[in-house]
């Protein structure tokens, strides 16, 4: 009832006329997909990838690219070169728990599902993206929901129009038998636009047992109409994969490429179907429509362990997610607004036996569902000096079921069936920035904000302990400032942020459960400098320096103080060095390091391990060359050789005991294409 009060009262506010004044200006070219883009987020550190930006690696991954600005790194498992699955993208120190706490869309949908399930970045063909928008922080919070508390990434596939029909067709080869096929059309009628991308790819992987089969299919159709655009998209992705696992503190250097799990695999198939239209309600206000259905089915079967398990999962996920956007004066100034509500509803059932043919030892049912309105907005005191205030109330509501069957062949005597568990909850995120030019290059900003992740279906009954069904919300708060210098030749951005959290989601390796730790702060300041050093060569640099601290004492069954220890998988200094050379109008080089610190390995909370995730540094190189209608590139990653990983999971109990997944040595990939 409350809730339904707040609603009333928000109408009531976006349609009091005496609130904001229609003014003539000219209509902006609302982008439907983005909620950003139409009302900025003034004192954000956003990040936007264009196209042109994506072209430049055309022989690597969406979380590759994403994985080269600061404050950014890319987590992978099974091998991010060979295969780009089941990857993890942190922004700010999120850590082990990145995958919650990083929100990832895909024109405007959420793509975080109410399990801890990896994105799928490979099934995004990276032809379809027009632009990759990233904030930074929670300042997403208010205008996408929960879970933004690192930050957010909305990945955007509306092109312009094209003029004419055309067609593109790639093929990829390269190292450890990696092949992919791609196909993109399109298809430009008198008033309206078809767009097809398919891509087929496979590899053996780095690894033994580490093959990949991945096919994804995307249509687009765009049309306008007199008043208003439409836009339809479908999927479809499968995706078929064997999993290594993991390698021990010796098999790392005596067997890096091995593996112990022959018989383990992780295959998905799923699609979706979005509709997006913009309706001119009247000049400067449009009624903007996004909705979206989702649904995928995924199989893992992990019988090369002591505790063989299957799982056959399948999750529905349904959105609405209409707006109003407005141009008007508020006390004489001028402001853009957001005005929306975001309606989801996820269902999820999952079955958990012993093997495929096994009675299920476990069956789960469950739902989500959240119901949120918000409202932003950007006034302009004048063409110097811009302020932004958003503000959003959001109510989580879940049911989880479970039915144990206990003539199973993998029930044991302890096992119990776990309680129905219903809740719900309010919350509500607050977000203030500035930002004000000081000079004709130089602006400055700054911004307050807070964010909340409501525990999802894993963190309650995940691990292999107990359940925690009555975990508590996790809250941040972020204070964040920063300068923008821009001239003819030169480009910076340096921003200073601190995020403080309470009751944040982690795992207990001790109890095997998933608990709420009190208190961690998370400090640092990122640098992003572009230099035109020749009209032939740019030099980028992307710094990031990062503290990640818990802040408070014993946390669930530990018995050491955790204040002021390290947060794991967090390294405090990382670089991205990129050097552009254009060889001509037609062939470019481009050259980059990486550069990451050491860092905590996963279940270190207690910072007992003498043995860290080593620092290293990657070199990679990419030749590219168009030539009327033929292209090709080649990409040397890795270039070195360099033996290195980014995640390990640490013994909690044995010092020196730790397990790691080795990421590829060197490898090429060349690809050649044709437009027509």
């Amino acid at each position: 009832m409350n809730f339904l009060k707040l609603c009333i009262v928000f109408f009531l506010f976006v349609t009091n006329k005496s609130l904001a004044l229609d003014i003539t200006v000219n209509i902006p070219i609302y982008k439907p997909l983005s909620k950003s883009l139409t009302t900025s987020i003034p004192g954000s550190s956003n990040i936007i990838l264009t196209k042109k930006d994506l072209i430049k690696y055309s022989n690597s991954s969406i979380n590759e690219i994403i994985d080269k600005e600061a404050g950014i790194k890319n987590r992978s498992i099974y091998g991010n070169n060979s295969s780009g699955s089941k990857s993890t993208i942190d922004i700010r120190g999120m850590g082990a728990q990145a995958k919650s706490n990083v929100l990832i869309l895909i024109n405007g949908q959420r793509l975080n599902n109410i399990d801890m399930s990896e994105i799928d970045f490979p099934s995004v063909p990276i032809e379809s993206i027009d632009k990759i928008e990233i904030y930074k922080g929670n300042s997403a919070t208010v205008l996408y929901g929960d879970g933004a508390i690192g930050g957010a990434i909305n990945i955007i596939t509306n092109p312009e129009i094209n003029k004419t029909s055309k067609n593109k067709i790639i093929y990829k080869n390269g190292s450890f038998n990696n092949n992919e096929i791609i196909w993109n059309n399109n298809q430009n009628y008198d008033n309206y636009n078809i767009s097809t991308y398919f891509n087929h790819t496979e590899t053996d992987g780095y690894r033994d047992e580490n093959e990949q089969q991945q096919n994804n299919f995307t249509s687009e159709i765009r049309f306008p109409r007199s008043n208003g655009d439409h836009f339809i998209a479908a999927t479809y992705s499968e995706q078929i994969m064997s999993t290594p696992g993991d390698r021990s503190q010796d098999q790392l250097y005596t067997d890096r490429k091995g593996s112990d799990t022959p018989d383990d695999f992780v295959n998905s198939e799923g699609g979706s179907l979005l509709y997006s239209s913009n309706y001119q309600l009247k000049d400067n206000l449009d009624l903007v429509l996004n909705s979206s259905f989702r649904i995928k089915d995924s199989h893992s079967d992990l019988q090369s362990t002591a505790y063989p398990s299957y799982s056959d999962t399948t999750l529905t996920n349904y959105q609405l997610t209409p707006r109003i956007n407005h141009i008007s004066s508020l006390f004489g100034k001028n402001t853009k607004s957001n005005y929306g509500i975001d309606i989801q509803y996820a269902d999820y059932k999952s079955l958990r036996k012993k093997n495929k043919k096994a009675i299920p030892l476990h069956r789960y049912y469950a739902w989500q569902s959240t119901q949120s309105i918000y409202a932003h907005q950007s006034l302009e005191f004048d063409k110097y000096t811009k302020l932004g205030l958003g503000v959003r109330a959001q109510r989580n509501e879940i049911a989880i079921g479970d039915i144990l069957n206990t003539n199973a062949p993998d029930y044991s005597g302890w096992q119990t069936e776990h309680e129905t568990f219903l809740d719900d909850e309010i919350n509500y995120a607050l977000n203030l920035g500035f930002e004000t030019k000081i000079n004709k290059n130089t602006l400055i900003y700054g911004r307050l904000g807070n964010g909340f992740r409501y525990p999802n279906i894993d963190d309650r009954i995940g691990g292999s302990g107990g359940t925690s069904l009555n975990l508590k919300t996790q809250k941040s708060n972020d204070l964040e400032i920063g300068s923008k210098f821009d001239s003819e030749n030169f480009f910076s951005n340096f921003s200073f942020f601190v995020i403080d959290s309470e009751n944040e989601l982690a795992y207990d390796t001790d109890a095997f459960e998933n608990i709420n730790v009190n208190s961690t702060r998370r400090f640092g300041f990122e640098l992003k400098t572009t230099k035109q050093i020749s009209k032939k060569l740019i030099w980028s640099n992307n710094y990031t320096f990062l503290k990640a601290k818990y802040t408070s004492e014993n946390q669930g069954t530990y018995a050491t103080d955790f204040n002021k220890n390290d947060i794991p998988l967090v390294p405090e200094s990382s670089l991205d060095s990129i050097l552009k050379f254009n060889l001509s109008d037609s062939t470019k080089l481009i050259s980059s390091i990486k550069y990451q610190d050491d860092m905590r390995m996963e279940s270190d909370d207690e910072n007992f391990q003498d043995t860290k995730i080593p620092n290293y540094i990657i070199a990679n190189i990419d030749l590219k060359s168009k030539l009327d209608y033929f292209f090709f590139t080649i990409s040397l990653n890795n270039l070195l050789n360099t033996n290195y990983h980014n995640y390990a999971v640490a013994s909690s109990s044995t010092i020196g005991t730790y397990n790691a997944y080795p990421e590829p040595g060197r490898e090429i990939i060349i690809s050649i294409g044709s437009e027509f």
